[in-house]
């Protein structure tokens, strides 16, 4: 591994600095050795007690060892509950719109997945530290309402995760059954003819607490911004855990999910959303498709198996499992791209048919301890994991503008072309990956060595309908290195260096037709953390290089896919402070995402973003909460073209009362109707979410 100059360079001028920070508290601290220190006086306050966003204490389940994010030298952010209740979040993308690092919702707004890039970057899918997506809309995006958390770590994971994307792991942290009997019954009215129903439940099953349950449940019933387009489902999550000694946790969770309604991207026509066509703007409201036929109807059921045993205060072993079954059926219409209305808003459209299958089987265990040697204080661990998972996809059409005329400016239904389906079936496509991984957390004093490697074998397949199958095999060594030094005034000053390998399938476009190469990449990151003495401000930052090989290129090139680099710089901040009342987040985001080739900006990445979000409470049963984003320009593919930046608006007010709970959200307040993306030059457009307002009633218990 090669770490540049100019890297090193930042460093030390980080750890420079944060020496002559630590060297003023020291002085501070030896000219009042001679206080006196007085009895403590508690104080009792009538404001609402609520946990603060605050999350550099908390040990995330993201970095699969028992270490507080404040002592990994590795950047990780946490969203609690408490922070997607505050700001209304209907997804998981929603919960990420405050995150540092984060461009959450980079392709607008769409009823099929939650859409993200950590610094400039795809990053990977997961749920309880276990790899959730396999293939492209063929399951149920994880209903928000199911999670405790959101886990963001940023920059290359494979030493833990094996083959995934560059940009880090979002991994979403299950409900699962707690000690104290609790619940809550939750009905919500909002936007859009919303209409919600929610119900969650937990604790003991018997007075010795030997068995725990908690059921989370919920129905939906809902339209959207994009007319003819719903977004219904359920969600029935039930979990039990069996507590057979002390020293043993086993836990059950089932999930079973069912979404029905329509896909809500419409890839309309540049000309049009963008910039003005032929009559003026296409509203984020028109749906191109045919009432009644389109649909993008997903299920999914799935068990989850959690295995916790301490063999000793010191030793413990933990496992988790998962089976999934999902599937999806799409039918679709979307206007032919490229595409420009003509004078009268006529377009052709595209007719679409597929249904998707996954059968997902996970399972990563792991060994954890902790030991002393010397002066050193060591937090050992050794895992083995599994991918086992193959998606399907059956009755295919794409109709490539054989989905009949449609005006954008005045729809008029009923056109369905839908004799011209003539179906296929295409490849299936396995995964097969087994890594081998040992980390080793080591304290001496206030220094912190964080070193891991991992050794992957996998195998990815494309199952050929006819002919001979494609497959790639690649064995991978990766790994990361993290060094701390941790003051006592609370600064934490940190370096670290960490490698990402990701398979591809197919082939290139030259003649010999080449088998793709594995996308890799590694990060060298500089930054600190600061948690102050009262714990009340937290405060994280950090500069990151990110140099990716082999990536494949936006762009489609004839008879394959053309394989490029990426070069990413820059840097995050984010900043949490709280006082009796009164709690402020600020996040700030300034990087640099280039092809290596071309020298041109990567699509979808809003390479400047900036938030801010508060929250008051005044006295014991009001609390408010409002919050401005702002959204960088971004670029389609090839760097055009420029999709101009947004600032929107967030609000909330609540009142307590009792067991009861009242509050109204709002998102995109000044309801800005905003393009959030586009393929590249002349092609098509999406819209971002305009504004959403819902009421809450909660009864809790």
């Amino acid at each position: 591994m090669t770490i540049s100059p100019v890297f090193w360079r930042r460093c030390s001028s980080v750890a420079l600095a944060s020496l002559a920070g630590a060297s003023s508290f020291t002085l501070a601290q030896t000219a009042n050795k001679d206080i006196v220190e007085l009895d403590t006086v508690e104080v009792v306050s009538n404001a609402i007690v609520a946990p603060d966003y605050l999350a550099l204490e908390r040990e995330p389940n993201v970095g699969k060892m028992d270490i507080a994010v404040q002592e990994q030298p590795y950047s990780i952010s946490v969203v609690d509950e408490g922070f997607i209740r505050d700001s209304g979040a209907q997804s998981i993308q929603d919960a990420l719109l405050y995150t540092s690092g984060v461009h959450a919702g980079n392709y607008g707004f769409d009823t099929r997945i939650d859409s993200a890039k950590v610094r400039g970057v795809d990053a990977a899918r997961y749920l309880d530290g276990l790899r959730q997506n396999y293939g492209w809309y063929n399951s149920v995006r994880s209903n928000v309402y199911a999670l405790e958390s959101i886990e963001v770590l940023k920059g290359p994971s494979s030493m833990l995760y094996g083959q995934g994307d560059l940009g880090g792991i979002i991994n979403a942290v299950s409900k699962l059954p707690r000690e104290e009997r609790s619940g809550e019954i939750w009905a919500q009215y909002g936007t859009f003819d919303r209409k919600q129903l929610a119900v969650d439940f937990t604790g003991p099953v018997d007075e010795h607490g030997e068995f725990l349950y908690r059921l989370v449940a919920l129905g939906r019933d809902s339209d959207t911004q994009v007319d003819h387009v719903e977004d219904d489902g359920y969600l029935l999550a039930p979990s039990f855990t069996w507590r057979p000694s002390e020293d043993t946790d086993v836990t059950l969770l089932l999930n079973r999910q069912e979404n029905k309604g329509q896909v809500s991207a419409q890839f309309l026509p540049q000309a049009g959303t963008l910039e003005p066509g032929s009559r003026g703007y296409i509203g984020s409201e028109r749906f191109v498709g045919e009432p009644g036929w389109d649909r993008y109807d997903r299920e999914k059921t799935e068990a989850t198996l959690f295995l916790d045993h301490h063999f000793t205060e010191d030793w413990a072993f933990s496992a988790t499992a998962r089976y999934t079954r999902s599937s999806a059926d799409t039918r679709e219409h979307w206007v032919t791209i490229p595409s420009v209305p003509d004078a009268n808003g006529e377009v052709a459209r595209t007719i679409y048919t597929v249904d998707r299958s996954t059968r997902i089987l996970n399972l990563d265990a792991r060994l954890k301890g902790e030991v002393d040697l010397g002066a050193t204080r060591h937090h050992l661990l050794l895992g083995l994991d599994r991918q086992d998972a193959r998606w399907e996809e059956d009755n295919y059409f794409y109709g490539y503008g054989l989905g009949g005329s449609f005006n954008v400016y005045d729809p008029e239904y009923g056109n369905l072309n839908d004799d011209v389906i003539t179906p296929t079936d295409r490849p299936d496509n396995e995964i097969e990956q087994t890594g081998l991984y040992l980390a080793d957390h080591i304290a001496v004093g206030p220094v912190v060595i964080s070193a891991g490697l991992r050794h992957d074998w996998a195998e990815n397949r494309s199952l050929a309908v006819d002919g001979p199958d494609t497959e790639s095999r690649e064995e991978a060594t990766t790994g990361r290195l993290g060094l701390m030094y941790r003051f006592d005034n609370g600064l934490s000053p940190y370096v670290s260096y960490a490698e990402s390998f990701s398979m591809n399938l197919g082939t290139d476009g030259t003649p010999e037709a080449n088998t793709l190469k594995p996308t890799t990449g590694d990060q060298q990151e500089v930054g600190f953390k600061y948690l102050s003495p009262d714990k009340s401000l937290g405060i994280t930052a950090a500069y990151f290089d990110i140099t990716q090989q082999n990536r494949i290129n936006d762009g489609q090139t004839p008879g394959g896919a053309e394989q490029t680099g990426a070069v990413i710089d820059g840097w995050e901040l984010q900043i949490n402070k709280r006082w009796d009342s009164f709690e402020t987040q600020v996040a700030y985001t300034d990087l640099n995402a280039r092809d290596d080739a071309t020298g041109d900006r990567l699509s979808s990445v809003a390479e400047r973003q900036a938030s801010w979000w508060n929250r008051y409470y005044l006295g014991s049963n009001w609390r408010f909460g409002a919050g401005v984003r702002y959204i960088g320009d971004s670029v389609g593919s090839g760097g055009a073209p420029l999709i101009p930046s947004v600032t929107l608006y967030d609000a909330m007010v609540g009142y307590t009362l009792g067991n009861w709970d009242f509050s109204v959200d709002a998102k995109n307040l000044a309801d800005e109707e905003y393009v959030s993306w586009c393929r590249s030059e002349g092609t098509d457009c999406g819209y971002g979410d305009r504004r959403t307002v819902t009421a809450n009633v909660r009864y809790q218990f």
